[in-house]
């Protein structure tokens, strides 16, 4: 069967949402997203909702169809490639000069005493 490139134009944040889900379940994820599918009423169905997000065409070859199946690959780094520094790796990806303390609050009490304090 043919295949056809479907491409997400339009963000999908003010849509409804069992279009979300129709974006979801044609693999798309974000704005200039292309994924190959069979040209089938199924498919045709779903692009046909969300017409006004995506736009399709045909595929240039079937060749690509192993590659695109999911959707676009992640381009990994090179081995050995140096990090951004001041970055730290785990659960956090925030700087290392950020302090992790929280910020001290005066507390309610002395407030009450300052508030006290300056109306004497």
């Amino acid at each position: 069967m043919a295949l056809v490139k479907i491409t997400q134009e339009r963000s999908k944040i003010r849509c409804i949402e069992k279009h979300k889900r129709t974006l979801a379940a044609l693999g798309l994820r974000r704005i200039n997203h292309s994924v190959l599918h069979e040209d089938t009423p199924q498919i045709r169905g779903m692009v046909d909702l969300v017409r006004y997000l995506v736009r399709i065409e045909p595929a240039d070859g079937g060749a690509k169809r192993a590659e695109s199946a999911h959707g676009m690959r992640k381009k990994r780094s090179a081995p050995g490639a140096k990090r951004k520094a001041g970055i730290t790796k785990g659960a956090s990806s925030r700087p290392v000069w950020v302090s992790r303390a929280p910020a001290v609050k005066p507390s309610v009490a002395s407030r009450a005493r300052r508030k006290r304090a300056t109306k004497s």
